[in-house]
């Protein structure tokens, strides 16, 4: 610790110092002759001691004057440092790094209410400040004792509980050494300037307030005389109306000035130098400009005053007439405007005054009297008027301006020529935004021609009600009047339908085409007439013949339609029968011979645009004419028309059946998929028409009927070839033992009889379990081990033996059978594989078939979710095989009935790849595991280059999209080489094994398991 010897040395008196001063020289003195006495002569003599004691007390006397006179000074200096501190008005202290009191003048003591130093000395200043202040004291406090100076403003609490505000500034005290001793502040008392600037900001937030609640912005604008200036004052509204804030412009209103349009910057300085040089008010419209090209008008209005300093200081406000400038403009545009429409109109306009004074008319009313505007204005007009309307017209001006009301009249006005014409006046009273009555504005037509047509018109009207039902309408459409024949007809009085369209009575049976052609006709002949079909008011459709005919005025427009019809449904129903006898036979009411071929041909240049097929049968009643020998005709003619029915009901809507006479018919079935299509529906008509039918002579009349067949286009492409064809063929089944039928090719009635008895026996099969699944193994190319088995159905006929699917399959599928037999393959599938696994055979994928017939008709999710849980076989060891088409048949669909399946842990893979759309671009659509590389693409290898070009692709492309790759149809050691160069992963064929039943698959899959592999080798 060091000790600063000065504070001690000014207590003490001058004999004290003499006295220090003496003993410490005698002692340096003595010790000094004792030294050089032994140094110089052995011994130290008396006469040393003697010289070093008067020496010493004369330097000790030299040594205390001098001290005193330097004391003597210091004293003085610090006296008078003392004495300016003390009379210092602001407090002045010192402080230590801890933050305690080391000093503190008069002026600090009065401030903190201090009796005395005594009572504060040594005390933590940071206490005598309210607490949020207190943090940061101590880090001033520590900023000084780094060397650095601060500022600080607080609140403190005297000691006699008196709040004040102190403004202090604090700077490092150093010593001699240039060491850091303690803080030195000066601090004033800013109380009184704290409540001022407080209750100015009060002020100014109470005038913001006030300012804000005034349109516009309310201003303080000054300018010095060095041509600078600033908003002293502004209101928030300056934000909105310069885009600028008060704190931007309180010292220069230069972003002000940048704001100002271009072309009004000269014309706003210029006046502002002018109110400023005369002190008057200044009031201007200009125009800002912003940096998003916005333009708004601005008004101003101010008050300048002098400054004393020579500035000229502006109070107003400032408002944005943007609003008001484009209303006024509008106001002004649709004045000429109307002014402009008004002169150009083809009606009398006129305007008058409250007070009933008129003091404008239209370019078309002076032309109307040849009068000038000075005539007419006032009351002028009036004179004009015929002498028998004069007064009529006078108090209907009169009465309507005083109550104000809306009115109408019609008088004779004399015009130019001498004439008196009649004029239609209408009235209007005009009011302001603010309700306040500003007149009235009519407009007068022409209506002489009117005046003179109305005795035309009853002459006329009483023709309209003795014609046929009529209707009158405008230009629109709207029905202007109707007569009773229009209500008689069409079942709506007068009030219903006036008002309305002819829409009214719209039957839906003609289309918009129709339509569209009449009302051409109309527009370029002027008239139409025609059939319509139209409903009456309860809902009955009836055929009606319509004249319609336009009526124009002088220049040729429309200005109503005259519509005269007459309700033709008797002449309809003769037609009607008409037309039935010429093409339905009398006996059964169906299609004759005649309609018949209309109708074949049709459907022919139908299917061949189309490309598709239709069939036509020849059904010849078997056992009629015994009926009507031993019945009679009447019986006769019963039958047929039961016949008739039969046949009718076993149809779709879209065929036809027709009597060509006698007991002969044909049936027309059109958009048929296969010829088989036409068997079944001879083998429903021959089913149902050989049940007895109930007669009144008999109830169990029994006959038979035959049927030939032609189809199109494999027999014939023209009616007249189909019709001869079918009857060749009615003659083949008649020969055959009648009860049949027969196609016109033999072969293809051998055929498809073939067919649909190899469904019926299906049909048996199934319910019968005739069907077996039987097992081909799939290969691990790599390990070569049996890691899989497709699935494949056959069925074990008791007579024929083994039938392979190509034959049964595809009846299968045109049947709907399909769905029956895929559901049953799955099922026993699964339950075949939970076995195997219980007897402890090795996991295996087994893959099952799935048809497209499956996707459309079924729900394959739910079918697999339960067939899983039934059997109780791991999803994971689930494959469903599905073909390309049926992949790309309903894409959407598709996709989300395979994401549910691999969402359930079934694997998928697509079968025959290379056969249908080949697209891997599509396939990487779908959630699929596995390809199959088609047979047709692994038969040539390795003969055929293609065939193998196109396997490696296929491999390569598949295993990029990260499918696995099996190859269908192995049967040689060279294929499987092959395939294990290009990394194929799976194969499945005959070089491994055909498709076994169950029990020899175990066999096969227990053999392979315990007998070595070797690697492939191939003999190329």
């Amino acid at each position: 610790m060091k000790i600063n010897p000065l504070p001690l040395l000014q207590r003490l008196k001058v004999w004290q110092l003499w006295l220090f001063s003496v003993i410490l020289s005698v002692l340096l003195t003595e010790v000094i002759v004792a030294v050089m006495g032994l140094l110089l002569k052995g011994e130290v003599p008396p006469d040393y001691l003697l010289t070093g004691l008067v020496a010493s007390c004369f330097v000790a006397s030299l040594v205390v004057a001098m001290l005193g006179y330097f004391l003597e000074k210091l004293t003085e200096s610090q006296l008078q440092l003392y004495a300016i501190i003390e009379a210092e008005p602001e407090c002045v202290k010192l402080v230590a790094a801890d933050g305690t009191l080391l000093q503190m003048n008069r002026a600090g003591l009065n401030m903190i209410e201090a009796d005395s130093l005594n009572q504060v000395l040594g005390q933590q200043i940071p206490q005598l400040m309210t607490a949020e202040y207190q943090d940061a004291f101590i880090t001033l406090t520590k900023r000084v004792f780094e060397g650095e100076s601060g500022n600080l403003k607080f609140e403190m609490r005297g000691l006699k509980g008196t709040y004040r505000w102190m403004d202090t500034h604090a700077v490092p005290l150093r010593d001699s050494h240039g060491h850091i001793t303690a803080l030195l502040a000066v601090t004033r008392d800013i109380t009184e300037h704290k409540a001022s600037e407080t209750a100015l900001q009060e002020a100014l937030d109470r005038l913001q307030k006030i300012a804000g609640r005034v349109p516009g912005l309310v201003f303080q604008f000054q300018m010095h005389p060095d041509g600078s200036s600033c908003f002293p004052f502004a209101s928030e509204a300056i934000r909105d109306i310069y885009r600028v804030s008060p704190e931007d412009v309180r010292d220069d209103a230069s972003r002000v000035y940048a704001v100002l349009h271009p072309d009004d910057y000269d014309g706003i300085v210029a006046s502002i130098q002018a109110s400023a040089r005369r002190l008057t008010p200044w009031r201007h419209e200009y125009r800002v400009k912003f940096d998003d090209g916005t333009v708004r008008w601005l008004f101003g209005n101010s008050l300048p005053q002098r400054e004393a300093d020579g500035s000229v200081l502006w109070h107003g406000f400032i408002t944005d007439v943007t609003e008001r400038k484009r209303a006024t403009a509008s106001l002004l545009e649709s004045e000429a405007r109307f002014r402009t429409m008004a002169d150009s109109a083809p009606v009398l306009i006129w305007i008058a005054r409250p007070d009933k004074f008129f003091h404008y008319f239209n370019k078309g009313w002076l032309e109307f009297t040849g009068r000038a505007m000075e005539q007419e204005i006032g009351n002028g007009w009036i004179a004009n008027v015929h002498p028998e309307d004069f007064q009529r017209c006078f108090n209907t001006y009169v009465t309507s301006f005083d109550a104000r009301h809306e009115f109408s009249m019609e008088y004779r006005l004399r015009r130019f020529d001498g004439e008196y014409r009649w004029l239609l006046d209408h009235g209007v009273p005009l009011y302001d935004e603010q309700d306040t009555f500003l007149g009235y504005i009519g407009s007068c037509i022409d209506i002489t021609r009117r005046k003179l047509s109305e005795t035309d018109l009853r002459i006329a009207s009483t023709a309209f009600e003795s014609q046929e039902a009529m209707a009158i309408t405008d230009k629109d459409q709207v029905i202007l009047r109707v007569n009773q024949a229009f209500v008689r007809v069409t079942g709506y009085s007068v009030e219903e339908a006036v008002g309305k369209t002819p829409a009214l009575l719209k039957s839906g049976r003609q289309d918009a085409s129709f339509y569209q052609a009449m009302w051409k006709s109309l527009s370029r002949d002027g008239h139409w007439q025609g059939e319509i079909w139209n409903r009456r008011k309860n809902g009955e459709v009836y055929p009606e013949w319509l004249n319609i005919t336009a009526v124009t005025d002088e220049g040729g427009h429309v200005t109503n339609y005259v519509a005269s019809f007459s309700d033709i449904t008797e002449r309809k129903t003769a037609e009607y029968e008409i037309q039935h006898l010429a093409f339905h036979d009398s006996l059964t009411q169906l299609p004759n011979r005649r309609l018949l071929l209309e109708r074949l041909k049709h459907g022919i240049e139908v299917e061949r645009r189309e490309g598709k097929q239709l069939a036509l049968l020849m059904l010849d009643l078997d056992r009629f004419k015994a009926v009507n020998d031993s019945f009679g005709h009447q019986a006769g003619d019963e039958l047929l028309q039961q016949v008739a029915r039969r046949i009718t009901s076993r149809l779709r809507e879209v065929d036809m059946v027709a009597r060509l006479g006698g007991d002969e018919f044909i049936v027309l079935l059109e958009d048929i998929t296969h010829p088989d299509d036409a068997a079944r529906v001879a083998e429903g008509i021959i089913a149902d028409l050989s049940k007895s039918f109930q007669l009144p002579q008999s109830d169990d009349v029994q006959i038979g009927v035959s049927i030939g067949i032609s189809l199109y286009p494999q027999h014939a492409d023209n009616p007249e070839m189909l019709l001869d064809h079918a009857d060749t063929a009615l003659y083949h089944a008649k020969d055959n033992g009648r009860g049949c039928f027969a196609y016109f090719s033999e072969d293809l009635t051998i055929a498809v009889r073939e067919r649909i008895a190899l469904e019926v026996r299906l049909r048996k099969a199934i319910k019968q379990q005739e069907l077996r699944v039987f097992y081909q193994p799939q290969m691990d190319i790599a390990s070569g081990r049996i890691v899989g088995a497709e699935a494949l159905v056959r069925w074990q006929d008791p007579v024929e033996g083994l039938i392979p699917p190509c034959r049964f399959i595809p009846i299968a599928e045109e049947t709907n059978l399909i769905v029956e037999i895929g559901e049953w393959v799955l099922r026993e599938t699964c339950r075949q594989g939970r076995q195997w696994l219980d007897m402890g055979l090795p996991p295996l994928t087994l893959a099952v078939n799935v048809s497209p017939h499956q996707f459309r008709r079924s729900d394959i999710n739910a079918l697999v979710a339960t067939v899983l849980r039934d059997t109780g076989f791991s999803a994971g060891q689930l494959e469903l095989e599905i073909t390309e088409s049926g992949l790309m048949e309903n894409q959407d669909k598709t996709t989300n009935i395979l994401n549910s399946l691999h969402a359930q842990g079934v694997h998928l893979a697509i079968d025959d790849f290379g056969t249908g759309y080949s697209s891997l671009t599509y396939l990487k659509h779908f959630p699929l595991d596995v390809l199959k590389i088609d047979k047709s693409f692994i038969d040539d290898i390795p003969h055929n280059k293609d065939d193998m070009e196109i396997a490696a692709t296929i491999v390569a492309m598949g295993h990029i999209l990260g499918f696995k790759v099996l190859a269908e149809g192995v049967e040689t050691l060279e294929q499987l080489a092959f395939l294990q160069e290009q990394s194929c992963d799976l194969y499945q064929g005959y070089l491994k094994s055909h498709p076994l039943p169950a029990d020899d698959f175990v066999a096969l899959l227990q053999a392979d398991d315990s007998s070595p592999k070797k690697p492939v080798e191939s003999d190329r």
